[in-house]
């Protein structure tokens, strides 16, 4: 393992963030070359580097958190009919529109399947 990836390692395994003091102590890294491997993970958007609020000198290195990006589209879809709700510019009362009743129609008949 090198050393960025025992860094990381140790990072993962702190939900609340670690302290860039103790992370080059526990991981036995000279404090100079862990802070240039931080600094690196920082640019790539891999961790943060936050002010401690008990001591503002102290930095705690946090892991960012991803958004999951994928889109799942199988709600609005039943079979090959998409949700009549998807890009409608209509303000109407749902339980009246005529549109997204056939469409919930269609949901219940294709779940009965």
């Amino acid at each position: 393992m090198d050393e960025e990836e025992k860094i990381l390692k140790l990072i993962k395994s702190k939900k609340k963030g670690i302290l860039q003091s103790e992370l080059w102590k526990l991981t036995k890294i000279d404090s100079r070359k862990c802070s240039s491997i931080v600094t690196d993970l920082e640019k790539k958007g891999i961790i943060t580097r936050e002010p401690d609020i008990e001591n503002k000198r102290s930095k705690i290195i946090k892991l960012v958190q991803k958004k999951n990006t994928k889109k799942n589209f199988k709600l609005l879809l039943v079979g090959k009919m998409f949700s009549p709700c998807t890009g409608c510019a209509i303000e109407c009362v749902p339980e009246k529109c005529m549109d997204l009743s056939e469409w919930v129609s269609s949901l219940i008949i294709e779940k009965s399947k």
